[in-house]
């Protein structure tokens, strides 16, 4: 968000006009990366199995470049809740949109959550 606003200064109007969007396709999407990029921060940022390992810079950023590539164009590639209102300041998303994104990301975050509880019962 910090970075949409610098943009904004720098260059004095939003950076472009509206995503356009097939919406039940963008949160598919955003649900389905969101969900991996929670996953592989969760696994390897935080599990007691790889503390010590400093891999896990590279896994997270070929799971957002993944994300980028595979879905960018049909949802803008977000994936987090400040990036999504990085596009709203951008002028890329509206509010509604955020709204939705927001919500789908949140939920794919829990159940990022929910399957590491599931596969590391006694990982606290």
């Amino acid at each position: 968000a910090i970075a949409a606003f610098l943009v904004l200064w720098f260059k004095g109007s939003p950076a472009g006009e509206l995503l356009v969007l097939d919406m039940p396709k963008a949160l598919a999407a955003e649900f389905l990366f969101t969900f991996a990029l929670a996953n592989t921060v969760i696994n390897v940022a935080t599990a007691k199995g790889t503390s010590g390992n400093s891999f896990y810079g590279l896994a997270i950023g070929f799971t957002v470049l993944a994300g980028a590539y595979a879905v960018g164009g049909v949802s803008g590639g977000a994936f987090n809740p400040a990036v999504t209102v990085g596009l709203v300041i951008m002028g890329k998303l509206t509010a509604a949109q955020m709204g939705a994104y927001i919500a789908v990301q949140l939920l794919a975050g829990a159940a990022a959550g929910a399957l590491y509880k599931v596969i590391n019962p006694d990982d606290r």
